[in-house]
């Protein structure tokens, strides 16, 4: 029995100390790669997810090729959100343009481990009714169709980053923060190819909810500014609950992440530091599988990592 003990106590102590080194080692390594080396090996990490990083905002966002652009979006993604650790105010624009019944979508919330918001611009094939829209699963923007989109996220009044560009799905997204909701607040710009489809906006915004007179005062030739605060949609009893017991678990899995990778201050130090030291919880943490090696774009270099 003793030696059994004995032998425990030493399995462990070897243990300690291998992970010990192996730590040192790795936060060495991380420290002795350029920020060059560690963005593009970041990239191409999560290239696979649709997703692309922002050094200079030390944030994430969403590539126009994205694999969700493929699936569309509906009123039932919204809906099954919680599930996946999503806690987020949600405000749908319906409106009717050349033939077409347009969503134009935006979001900000709580995003498992990342605090972020979304905009995103899709229609179907027809004119959808009113009764069906909520049924309906829309199509992404075509290359054609994107729109020149401007989001800024604030929280608790403080900028946490700006995204500009063309595109169908304008993404900010905030690693290892925890925000409620109503803690954040969105200015959004977007700017349409001529003024009747502004205008065919500007009234699904009014029969969502704005205030028109807001609105309008921020209409400049096919321009539209307008900034979201609080959602429209009522929440139930039972999702209020639930929404409650998933923030909890957010506000838990962050701490565990800064916790983890306290060594690193930066998101693509942290990241990295748990693709190496552990890269179970990495692919969990992003839902990474198994994908082919792609040739990095990004760098001049054939090989941005270092042995």
């Amino acid at each position: 029995m003793y030696y059994f003990f004995t032998f425990f106590l030493l399995f462990i102590l070897f243990f300690l100390i291998f992970f010990h080194f192996r730590k040192r080692k790795i936060i060495r390594k991380i420290c002795c790669m350029t920020i060059q080396e560690k963005c593009c090996l970041l990239n191409e990490l999560t290239e696979p997810l649709g997703y692309c990083y922002d050094v200079s905002q030390d944030i994430f966002t969403s590539t126009t090729d994205a694999w969700q652009k493929k699936f569309g979006y509906g009123a039932i993604y919204d809906k099954f959100a919680p599930l996946f650790n999503m806690v987020m105010d949600c405000q749908p624009v319906y409106f009717d343009y050349e033939g077409k019944t347009w969503l134009i979508e935006f979001w900000k919330g709580q995003y498992g481990i990342n605090t972020g918001c979304e905009l995103g611009v899709y229609h179907a094939d027809g004119i959808i009714p009113p009764s069906r829209r909520k049924s309906t699963i829309f199509s992404a923007a075509d290359k054609h169709e994107y729109l020149d989109i401007s989001v800024e996220l604030l929280r608790n009044g403080k900028e946490i980053a700006v995204k500009k560009g063309r595109h169908w799905w304008q993404t900010i997204f905030s690693m290892g923060v925890f925000s409620h909701p109503e803690e954040l607040f969105m200015k959004i710009h977007l700017c349409f190819p001529e003024t009747g489809m502004r205008n065919a906006f500007v009234e699904g915004l009014v029969a969502a909810g704005y205030d028109p007179d807001s609105i309008f005062l921020s209409i400049c030739s096919t321009d539209v500014s307008f900034s979201f605060g609080c959602s429209h949609e009522r929440w139930s009893l039972l999702k209020r609950i639930y929404c409650c017991f998933v923030q909890h678990l957010n506000r838990f899995y962050c701490w565990l992440y800064r916790f983890v990778t306290r060594p690193f201050t930066c998101t693509y130090d942290r990241l990295l530091y748990l693709y190496y030291y552990l890269p179970f919880a990495f692919r969990c943490m992003l839902r990474l599988r198994r994908y082919k090696r792609r040739s990095k774009k990004c760098c001049k270099k054939k090989k941005c990592r270092r042995a």
